[in-house]
């Protein structure tokens, strides 16, 4: 493997591959910051007007493995021993492959020369992997250290989701436009107080005939266009539902807003347990909501599943021209109010994550405890604005309560959620 060329397995300049910006930030900031002036360890106490470059010229105690000792370095040298460690570890991994292929043992035996890579590479390894930290950090030196790990935050408008995938425009098919228009009156006189019906059995005046669960009326300058169906009908299932609700204006036909709800009814819990063991059974998204319901109410868990029938926000848009303008809470007003009727009579309690779209939560845990607490400050601006609409906007729910799935990323039963299984498993049994 002497052919293999240590220096080329540092990241190159804007590559695909490798560490970013963040990356490294966060792997300098997992050290302890040391002040030379004072000889002594010194935090920062706020982290609030310093840039990635003034971050990365600290210097901080960097610990000499498991020997006890340790050395203070700048930022940058720490990032860059961080590259050169990668790239070391890589080529010794590929020279262990390498030499698997040829039938030889990974490691070389008593009296044969261990794999080294060629000396004047190694001799540059460092200066070049200083060169790639700035390359990657230039783009952002001048940024503040929170808008590395800051995303997405946009002043707490009236949604949630900014990327949402395949809007059904076609929803209800054209055999089915234009419908007929509500009656003139007084808003809402004319308006239908039966329940939903689901399987489109009651005649097809409002029912696609295609489609039986497409429902749709007019609304103002809006089509208003609502489905709804269990998950699992084929058992008559009725604790996990989808409620899909749509604005397209009325001239063009071009979606405005859309929301999808999730109705989650559980049989009596007496558990966080219980809640994750329920809801595990049908989706990744499920077991996160249990999850993150879970840290979010505590002991209160047990009587909001118990007492209510929980709808979810499971995704929201407004489109651009017409955010802030109220339509998203206006969508979610006329979509609750359709809701089929819980059979066993609960209210409805309104659940809502807005933390995933605020904070980057790769990093979180190995950041300092003041950045830590810094970066909830947009989650927390958005929580007090979701709060004061809530409160304002009168919607159809006897109870609203937030959650932070921004830890709980629909990732199923692996990483971060299975720890958090086990202790939940542990501190109930």
């Amino acid at each position: 493997m002497s052919n293999l060329s240590l220096l080329k397995l540092l990241p190159g300049v804007e590559s695909d591959f490798g560490p970013t910006a963040s990356d490294l930030v966060a792997h300098v900031l997992s050290h302890d910051r040391f002040d030379s002036a004072a000889n002594a360890v010194s935090p920062r106490e706020t982290f609030r007007a310093v840039t990635v470059d003034d971050a990365l010229s600290d210097e901080y105690v960097f610990p000499l493995g498991d020997t006890g000792q340790s050395i203070v370095l700048a930022g940058y040298r720490i990032a860059a021993g961080f590259l050169a460690e990668r790239a070391a570890d890589e080529w010794l991994d590929l020279t262990r492959r390498a030499r698997a292929a040829q039938g030889l043992p990974a490691t070389p035996g008593p009296g044969e020369p261990h794999p080294a890579p060629d000396p004047e590479e190694a001799d540059q390894l460092l200066d070049r992997a200083l060169d790639c930290v700035q390359k990657i950090v230039d783009p952002v030196a001048a940024q503040q250290v929170i808008a590395l790990f800051e995303t997405h935050y946009r002043g707490g408008r009236e949604f949630l989701r900014l990327a949402w995938e395949g809007l059904p425009e076609d929803l209800v098919p054209e055999s089915r436009r234009p419908l007929v228009a509500l009656k003139s009156g007084e808003p809402g006189e004319n308006r239908e107080k039966r329940d939903y019906d689901p399987y489109g059995l009651e005649g097809t005046s409002d029912y696609d005939v295609d489609r039986p669960l497409a429902y749709r009326e007019k609304i103002g300058p809006f089509l208003f266009t609502m489905t709804y169906r269990h998950e699992y009908p084929q058992v008559d299932d009725e604790r996990l539902g989808t409620a899909f609700a749509v604005f397209h204006e009325a001239g063009t036909d071009i979606v405005a807003a859309a929301v999808e709800l999730k109705l989650v009814k559980v049989p009596p819990i007496h558990s966080s347990a219980d809640l994750v063991y329920v809801l595990d059974t049908y989706s990744g998204e499920m077991l996160s909501l249990a999850l993150a319901s879970a840290e979010a109410l505590g002991p209160d868990l047990c009587r909001v599943f118990n007492e209510h029938r929980v709808v979810y926000i499971s995704m929201w848009e407004v489109r651009k021209p017409w955010r802030g303008e109220g339509l998203g809470v206006a969508l979610l007003h006329q979509a609750l109010e359709r809701l089929p009727v819980d059979v066993d009579g609960r209210p409805n309690a309104l659940c809502v994550a807005p933390e995933p779209y605020q904070t980057e939560m790769k990093h979180f845990e190995t950041l300092p405890a003041v950045l830590r607490e810094e970066l909830k400050a947009p989650a927390r601006r958005l929580n007090a604005h979701l709060t004061d609409w809530l409160e304002r906007s009168k919607l159809p729910v006897a109870m609203h309560f937030f959650v932070p799935m921004a830890k709980h990323a629909g990732i199923g039963s692996a990483g971060e959620n299975a720890r958090l299984i086990d202790r939940i498993m542990e501190s109930e049994t």
